[in-house]
């Protein structure tokens, strides 16, 4: 007994960056901003680790909330670059931590980010859908 089958993949689009990176860079901006609300890591989804006693009310890295509202994404000419840029000084301790304030990274990618950014990738990659017909 043998089976007869037809796969048809479409053609990918070799231009899929220029069509897709605004999209992309909109999902970069939402899952940061997702981040920021939830008081977490970007990358693995973990807590940001609390203040230390006394400290204010207000929300971790959001004192006058400069840092957030100043930083800029950019999608760059070269597929799969997104840029990121600040004009505080101090972002990049938080997003290391130092000897004496512990890591509250606020620049990345991960978790859930990865799932939406391949759908886009792939409805812009290969426009049109893929036929698979079977024979038996």
């Amino acid at each position: 007994m043998s089976i007869k089958f037809k796969l048809t993949i479409p053609k990918p689009n070799l231009k899929w960056w220029n069509s897709s990176r605004k999209e992309l860079l909109t999902v970069v901006k939402q899952h940061h901003q997702e981040a920021w609300n939830d008081e977490k890591d970007p990358v693995n989804g973990s807590k940001w680790k609390p203040r230390q006693k006394p400290t204010g009310s207000h929300p971790i890295l959001k004192k006058s909330g400069k840092m957030q509202n100043t930083t800029k994404f950019k999608a760059d000419s070269h597929p799969m670059l997104f840029k990121a840029t600040t004009n505080t000084l101090y972002g990049k301790y938080h997003q290391k931590g130092t000897g004496r304030m512990p890591q509250r990274r606020w620049l990345g990618l991960g978790g859930d980010f990865e799932d939406k950014f391949a759908k886009i990738v792939e409805k812009h990659l290969f426009k049109g859908k893929y036929t698979f017909k079977t024979n038996a």
